[in-house]
């Protein structure tokens, strides 16, 4: 296990980075695979595999372990090298680590490939829709949309967070989404939340636009979800899914080049008066009808990368502990779609 700095490698090795901000977080990923020619700086270790150990099961063991328990320092906690190599991995034996290596590689294969596919359906939709749009006149979004405030449940209220279900989006969500896709929340509510309170869920397809803290940010749902007040939603009725995202993201893009580099630093009601958009309603179907297919190819590889991730979160733990044999894992992984 090398510490380096700036020098030149060759081939497959193991990257792990060394800021412990990042480290104390389970969910993060710190272990990266780097093949071909590259170099690293001194804020990342590189490890190289040897005749007793696969390089991709180090990686899959290292960011099952906890490694906030290798830290030191308090106010910049690292990695060190030192701490890397006291570290105590389980190693299987060579074919069974190449075994449990290449089904949860081919699951993370498949996310990278679904990400590849969402991220370029929804460029193409964006250059259809720009296309199509050219023309239309320009209206003030106040004119066609509604924005919607949301609301957040009272944190004391146990009842409205606690195994909670519901997707609540807060703008971290929006910044997160891939292909500006939701499909996840890092918070949930619960029925009764929805039931009682000011968070209501919105449907699919409508859009969240970021007002407060993080402003000018643009998702689309693609499941329903409640989201907070920091945040604006837009319901599709009068303009379908298809148009009603590409508007909100095109008037969003032009506020913050308005902005000239000043604070942007909040949206109100009064702010979609000054906000336009393109807009037709005699040929808004037609241009629904070419958006929503190349859309709806992003948002199906976003929701199945959801069910990669679950899986793959699920496995890793159970094979690396040895408690699932590579056979049963690799019947799941295939279930999901990998």
């Amino acid at each position: 296990m090398d510490h380096v700095d700036s020098f030149i490698f060759e081939g497959l090795h193991l990257l792990v980075a060394e800021d412990g901000e990042n480290l104390r977080s389970r969910n993060t990923r710190v272990a990266y695979l780097a093949d071909g020619q590259f170099w690293v700086n001194n804020h990342a270790h590189v490890l190289q595999s040897n005749s007793r150990s696969d390089i991709r099961y180090l990686a899959y063991a290292i960011e099952q372990s906890d490694l906030s328990r290798y830290l030191t320092g308090s106010t910049q906690p690292k990695l060190t090298k030192t701490a890397l190599e006291s570290m105590m991995l389980e190693l299987p034996p060579l074919g069974e680590q190449q075994a449990i290596a290449e089904v949860l590689g081919a699951i993370d294969d498949k996310i990278a490939a679904n990400e590849t596919l969402a991220e370029r359906a929804e460029a193409l939709a964006s250059l259809t829709y720009d296309s199509l749009v050219a023309d239309w006149r320009r209206v003030a979004m106040s004119t066609v949309l509604q924005p919607i405030l949301g609301g957040t449940p009272l944190r004391a209220r146990e009842d409205y967070w606690k195994h909670g279900g519901e997707l609540w989006v807060s703008a971290r969500d929006i910044t997160a989404a891939p292909a500006r896709v939701v499909v996840d929340t890092a918070e949930k509510i619960t029925s009764s939340a929805i039931a009682e309170t000011k968070a209501k869920p919105l449907p699919t397809g409508s859009v969240i636009f970021t007002a407060r803290g993080t402003v000018g940010e643009v998702g689309r749902l693609g499941r329903p979800a409640a989201f907070n007040q920091s945040c604006y939603g837009f319901r599709p009725d009068v303009v379908p899914p298809g148009l009603l995202y590409f508007s909100i993201l095109r008037a969003a893009e032009r506020a913050k080049a308005v902005a000239h580099g000043s604070v942007f630093d909040t949206i109100t009601k009064a702010t979609f008066d000054h906000l336009d958009l393109a807009w037709d309603e005699g040929q808004a179907a037609a241009v629904e009808a070419a958006l929503s297919p190349i859309l709806e190819i992003s948002t199906v590889a976003v929701r199945e990368n959801r069910t990669l991730r679950e899986v793959r979160d699920a496995l890793l733990p159970e094979l690396m502990s040895g408690k699932l044999r590579v056979r049963d894992a690799a019947a799941a992984a295939s279930q999901a779609g990998a």
